[in-house]
């Protein structure tokens, strides 16, 4: 049999399986065998597949189908996959804009595409929002596209996930070149607490007469900070609890004060630090991706842990997220 040596090779070859149509050969099974979630190949192979690949197979199933799949009806690895990765099948199906009533009384394939395209219109609105707001948008500020997209997401952090809004936001910023002499005062008190800090300053770490004025300036707190160079320290999983929906006597949350769950640059890592991150780059090589904790030495991986906060700050400053 063929061997597939990369991870685009065994992703496609696997997605191949999945939508094979009638059993599969001993051979076959065999081979998805030695790709189970309890095996390491097997969850690193799971987690290679983005949510919408999964979510792709899924809808395929159904197309052939004619309805939302049973459990049953799809390949038991892909049914394994999707289970882990949505908690159970009502949430995969959920994911996918199927029914849920799965099986023969699920919806038809021309009703489940139909509420698909309602909830990408929705999406669209999200990610329209980032971008006008310069900043991640809170539930509060779309709370009809919350409420009408509860049926399918838990939190607001999933929401904000599947539109791309941090994409968004991005493509919002932009320079500001008629800059006064007030402007430019004004950003290198910001741009100097960011270098004695060696990182963007928190909101809350700054001046709030110069926070508002920044913010008043150039539209956002995050394209003041575009204006020097910086980019935002930010939530690895922002609004993670949020709810989708809340009652009008709940207040909205305050922005946090701290560094837990973050991710940031450092400005100027120290000659230590950046001779650290050079054996992380060079390991990350060597393995094909992010090192694992336990395979860096204890003593380096101590040091990036303390120097840039954790361990996933750590690896976020070689862009090896994992």
């Amino acid at each position: 049999m063929e061997k597939h040596n990369s991870m685009d090779g065994r992703k496609a070859r696997l997605m191949d399986l999945f939508l094979q149509e009638g059993p599969l050969s001993p051979a076959e099974e065999a081979l998805c065998g030695g790709w189970t979630l309890d095996r390491e190949e097997g969850a690193e192979l799971c987690a290679a597949f983005t949510d919408e690949e999964l979510l792709g197979l899924l809808r395929e199933t159904a197309e052939r189908l004619g309805h939302s799949p049973a459990q049953g009806e799809v390949h038991w690895l892909l049914k394994d996959y999707l289970r882990s990765r949505f908690r159970n099948w009502p949430g995969a199906l959920r994911a996918a804009g199927l029914s849920r009533a799965a099986g023969q009384g699920g919806l038809p394939p021309e009703r489940a595409a139909q509420q698909e395209r309602e909830v990408r219109q929705l999406l669209d609105k999200v990610a329209a929002a980032a971008k006008a707001l310069g900043r991640l948008p809170h539930p509060s500020d779309l709370p009809e596209v919350g409420r009408r997209l509860s049926k399918r997401y838990q939190t607001w952090n999933q929401v904000l996930a599947a539109a791309s809004a941090d994409q968004a936001v991005a493509a919002g910023l932009r320079k500001f070149d008629d800059l006064s002499p007030a402007d430019r005062q004004q950003l290198d008190r910001l741009g100097a607490l960011a270098q004695r800090l060696n990182r963007a300053p928190l909101r809350s770490e700054v001046d709030p007469e110069l926070r508002s004025a920044l913010v008043r300036r150039f539209g956002s707190w995050r394209n003041a900070l575009y204006q020097i160079g910086l980019e935002p320290v930010q939530r690895i999983t922002p609004f993670v609890n949020a709810p989708l929906t809340r009652g009008q006597d709940r207040a909205r949350a305050a922005h946090r004060g701290d560094l837990y769950d973050c991710h940031y640059r450092l400005l100027r890592p120290d000659r230590e630090t950046a001779a650290d991150l050079a054996f992380l780059r060079q390991l990350a090589d060597r393995l094909g991706r992010p090192p694992r904790r336990r395979e860096v030495p204890p003593e380096i991986r101590r040091r990036l842990q303390e120097a840039c906060g954790s361990w996933s700050n750590a690896l976020f400053q070689l862009g090896l997220e994992g």
